[in-house]
C-alpha cells in the first residue's frame, strides 16, 4: 500500500479531527481516537499537530478564515444593498448551523490561549473593510445617505454575529430573523413617516 502524500494525510487528520470536535466538543476527543479516525498512528498525528490544542487551533483558523472570507466574497455581488446584505445573512446562517455551529465556540474560549485565539481572529481578511465598500457604492447609487461608513460596517458585522450567536449559547434564528436584522440595519426601529 502506498501511503498517501504528506499534505493529503494532514487534510484527512483535520478533517477528522474536525468531526470529532464538532460531534463531542473538544474535551470529549482524545488525540488517540483522532489517529484511529484518520486511519494513522498516534506518532504519526503527532508528527503533523504538537498537540490537541494545535489541532483545534487550525481547524478553529480555517472556519474562521472560510466565514470571513465569504463574507467578503458576499459584498462583491451585484445588485441592491437589500439583496446582497439578505445574501451575506443567509450565507452566515449556512456557516452558523451547517458548517461551523457555534457552540464550538464555547470549547475555544475555554481550551485555547488568549494568545492562540488572538492570533486567529486578527489574521482573517477584514470583513469591516468589504462592508464599508459595499456601503460606499450604495451611497453612490444613492441607495442610502452619506454616513460614516466604518462604524456602520462595524456595526453591521456585530448584528450579524449577535444574529447567530451569543457567548454563551447558540442562538437558533427564527423565520424572518435574516430579513428583520436587515430591515433594521437599513431602516431602524423609528416608525416610518
Amino acid at each position: 500500500m502506498i501511503a498517501p502524500p504528506r499534505g493529503a494525510a494532514r487534510e484527512r487528520i483535520i478533517a477528522e479531527a474536525r468531526e470529532q470536535f464538532l460531534t463531542r466538543g473538544f474535551a470529549d476527543v482524545s488525540m488517540q481516537q483522532i489517529a484511529d479516525a484518520s486511519g494513522i498512528t498516534k506518532a504519526a498525528l503527532y508528527y503533523h499537530f504538537r498537540n490537541k490544542e494545535d489541532l483545534f487551533a487550525e481547524i478553529i483558523r480555517r472556519a474562521v478564515n472560510e466565514f470571513w472570507g465569504g463574507l467578503i466574497a458576499c459584498t462583491e455581488q451585484e445588485g441592491s444593498l437589500r439583496d446582497i446584505l439578505l445574501e451575506i445573512t443567509a450565507f452566515a446562517e449556512t456557516m452558523a448551523t451547517d458548517r461551523v455551529p457555534w457552540l464550538i465556540l464555547n470549547d475555544v474560549e475555554r481550551y485555547l490561549s488568549a494568545e492562540v485565539r488572538n492570533a486567529i481572529f486578527t489574521e482573517h481578511p477584514e470583513p469591516d473593510v468589504a462592508l464599508a465598500g459595499l456601503l460606499e457604492r450604495s451611497i453612490a447609487a444613492g441607495e442610502i445617505r452619506p454616513i460614516n461608513v466604518q462604524l456602520a460596517a462595524r456595526l453591521l458585522t456585530a448584528m450579524l454575529l449577535g444574529l447567530f450567536h451569543n457567548h454563551h449559547e447558540h442562538v437558533q434564528p427564527q423565520s424572518g430573523d435574516a430579513e428583520q436584522m436587515v430591515d433594521l440595519f437599513l431602516n431602524g426601529v423609528l416608525p416610518r413617516e
